[in-house]
Order: C-alpha cells, then sequence, then structure tokens
C-alpha cells in the first residue's frame, strides 16, 4: 500500500527553535535554527519512510472557529517570537525546494487540516502523521500510525495499542478525557477539581463522556457527582473544543499531493545558502569549498529531531 506522510509543521518549527542553540545563522544575521531542525527531520522522515504522497501542514492565517467560540482558547500562549516567525518563509522555500505540498486552511488549526485528509484517505493509502502533539492521537487506527520522535533521537511508532497503553483508555476518547481534566496547555478548563486518575477512572467505568453524563446518578463519591454536576457547561465546552474537525474544505485531492522526486541541487543551493554542511552531506553532496561563512557547531548528535 501507498503512504501518505502529514506533517505537522508548526509543531517541529516549535521544536527546532527550542531545541537548538541560536547561533545558528544566516550570512545576513537571521536566525535558522528552526530552518536548520525541520529540514533535518525532513530528510530522515524520507529516508525512513519513503513517503508516496507528502502534505506539510501549516496553521490558520486568520483566527480560528475554536478561538472565536472561546476567546480564552490558548490565550495564555505567549506570541511567537520574532526570530522564530522570521524563520517561516525560510521552511517553506525549504519545503518547496523538497517538493512538498503545502496545505493551510483560514480558520482552521493545522491539526484539522491533518484529521480531514487523514480520514478521508486511510482507506486508500497508509497514512503516517508525523508530530509530537497528543491530540492527533486521536486518528491512529489499524492504517494511521504516529511517528514520534524522541529525545533521544530515534523514532517510536505510535498506534491504536500503543496509544492506550500510554493514556490509560482507547485514543478514541481524547477529547472526552480533556472534557472531564481539562487541557492547561490550550487553557482548557474541564471539571474543576478532577485530576488525570479520576478523569481515567471514569471513562474506563462508564465509557464515554456522554455515559457518564447520561448515568450520572451512579457516580461515586456524591462529591464528584456535584462536581461533574457543577461543570457540566464548561466540561461539554472543553470536549468540543478538543475535538479534531474532520471536515476542513480542502480542494486539494491525493493526486495533488504525490511526492515525485526531491530537487536536490536546489535543496543543495538551499542549504548551502544557510551554511548547512552537515545537511548537505546527509544528502549526499559536498559541501562548496569556497562558501565564506563559518560553520555551525557540529551537534547532530544532540539533535532530538533527528
Amino acid at each position: 500500500m501507498e503512504k501518505l506522510l502529514l506533517i505537522d509543521t508548526f509543531n517541529f518549527l516549535h521544536r527546532a527553535y527550542h531545541a537548538l542553540p541560536k547561533t545558528f545563522k544566516a550570512i545576513n544575521g537571521e536566525p535558522t535554527n528552526a530552518v536548520y531542525g525541520v529540514t533535518s527531520m525532513l530528510i530522515t522522515a524520507f529516508a525512513q519512510i519513503k513517503p508516496n504522497y507528502v502534505v506539510a501542514a501549516f496553521e490558520s492565517r486568520t483566527p480560528t472557529a475554536r478561538v472565536i467560540d472561546y476567546t480564552s482558547y490558548k490565550a495564555h500562549r505567549k506570541p511567537m517570537e520574532d526570530d522564530l516567525s522570521v524563520q517561516i518563509p525560510k521552511v517553506e522555500e525549504i519545503m518547496q525546494a523538497f517538493g512538498i505540498k503545502m496545505i493551510s486552511f483560514d480558520g482552521f488549526e493545522a491539526d484539522d487540516v491533518i484529521a480531514t485528509l487523514a480520514v478521508k484517505y486511510k482507506d486508500e493509502v497508509e497514512v503516517i502523521i508525523i508530530s509530537n502533539d497528543r491530540d492527533l492521537w486521536q486518528l491512529v487506527s489499524n492504517n494511521v500510525l504516529i511517528m514520534l520522535p524522541n529525545t533521544k533521537g530515534d523514532t517510536e511508532w505510535i498506534g491504536p495499542k500503543e496509544a492506550e497503553a500510554r493514556m490509560g483508555f482507547p485514543p478514541s476518547l481524547i477529547a472526552d478525557y480533556k472534557g472531564l481534566r481539562g487541557d492547561p496547555s490550550d487553557n482548557l478548563p474541564g471539571v474543576y477539581g478532577i485530576g488525570e486518575k479520576t478523569a481515567q477512572k471514569l471513562l474506563t467505568q462508564f465509557g464515554s463522556f456522554d455515559n457518564i453524563y447520561l448515568n450520572l446518578k451512579s457516580v461515586e463519591p456524591f462529591s464528584l457527582r456535584e462536581k461533574l454536576e457543577n461543570c457540566y457547561e464548561q466540561a461539554v465546552m472543553s470536549r468540543n473544543l478538543a475535538k479534531l474537525h474532520y471536515d476542513v474544505p480542502l480542494d486539494a485531492k491525493l493526486e495533488d499531493c504525490r511526492y515525485k522526486e526531491v530537487n536536490k541541487l536546489k535543496v543543495k543551493e538551499i542549504l548551502e545558502k544557510y551554511n548547512f554542511k552537515s545537511l548537505v552531506r546527509r544528502m549526499g553532496f559536498e559541501p562548496n569549498p569556497d562558501s565564506r561563512e563559518k560553520a555551525p557547531p557540529k551537534i547532530d548528535n544532540q539533535l532530538p529531531l533527528i
């Protein structure tokens, strides 16, 4: 079966930016550490997966439906740093050289783009999602896997069994779990006073968020039942915000996302422009000996993305 690789682009932008030193700079002094990390990840992923189709999902350029529905959604997060935002066009340049289809859709997060494509094509191709975002674990199935780079530089594969072993409940219940537990990273309140273990216990006992509330009289102790009753509306809101959208109206067809062949000469030209000499070597080229730039420190073995 052919393979569709879906890349959670900003997830790796942020990880690379914080994992690599800011001494990575282009000749004009602009930072390039996130560009290096994302490019390194691409080289590794392409070598391991050998995909037939590739999509890099980007975030919406306009406020998403979740923010419109709940103004506090992710409101506590700091704005993107200038040193990171200036690297986005450079990453897009790399993606174009690799021949990767880039997709974003106003009003929807990259997760929703990935979810829509995964559900739409999982019966036609094997879907591999590369991301460290556990929200995307909602999508895992026999034909949808998560490629998870860890902090040691290795790759883990997350399927339904692995996800359930990690979380203590089926991955299809992630939104239900967040409706109960909340999610501090997204500023979702959940039910006040319910923590991780209690949320897991409730889902194991009743099977779903809806069944918990349909059988509220069976919830013990009474204090827990009272918490669920008092926070019902915000619990429903939290669950709904945590759900992925599977209906983003994308125009892209599967064939539009076919990965043909990387333009190695173009990639080499860009990598040399940013002085990524170690990545030039990994692509099978020798760095330009006339390069006037100072080589960045060699830290390949320290980078958790490769």
